[in-house]
């Protein structure tokens, strides 16, 4: 079964779902890492025999971003509130009694944070679902 475009021009089969795998086997450490480039910066890959691996990489990326963005956000942003609480709002409440600016301030700075995690991971999830999009676009014939 020749799978490659280019190897006996059989044109390979339009993947699926997002669970089916593409790829052959051991990938080369240099054929990963373009691959890899490529769906980080949402592009389709150089090579046409490259694409199966980078649309299985783009979805595997998107279903990592999809169950970490959240847990990640709330984790990152929950504890620089209470570093914030604890070497900021604790001793100006111990030395001069209760400030609601400080307090106010870490759970500002909390939810600033929360909000830019979420953003960066909405950006990495479209840029994965694009590279996805242009990598089945180049195993179907089409231009990347």
């Amino acid at each position: 079964m020749n799978d490659s475009p280019a190897g006996g021009g059989s044109v390979p089969h339009r993947p699926q779902g997002p669970g089916e795998p593409l790829g052959d086997g051991p990938v080369d450490p240099e054929v990963r890492r373009r691959v890899s480039l490529a769906v980080r910066a949402g592009e389709a890959v150089t090579d046409p025999a490259d694409a199966p691996a980078a649309v299985e990489l783009a979805r595997l990326a998107q279903r990592r971003i999809q169950d970490r963005a959240l847990p990640s956000a709330l984790r990152i942003s929950g504890g620089v509130v209470l570093v914030w609480l604890v070497l900021v709002a604790l001793p100006v409440t111990i030395s001069t009694g209760v400030h609601l600016a400080a307090l106010a301030a870490g759970v500002g700075i909390g939810v600033l944070l929360f909000s830019v995690v979420l953003l960066m991971g909405r950006r990495q999830l479209r840029l994965a679902r694009r590279a996805e999009q242009r990598n089945l676009r180049l195993l179907e014939g089409g231009r990347p």
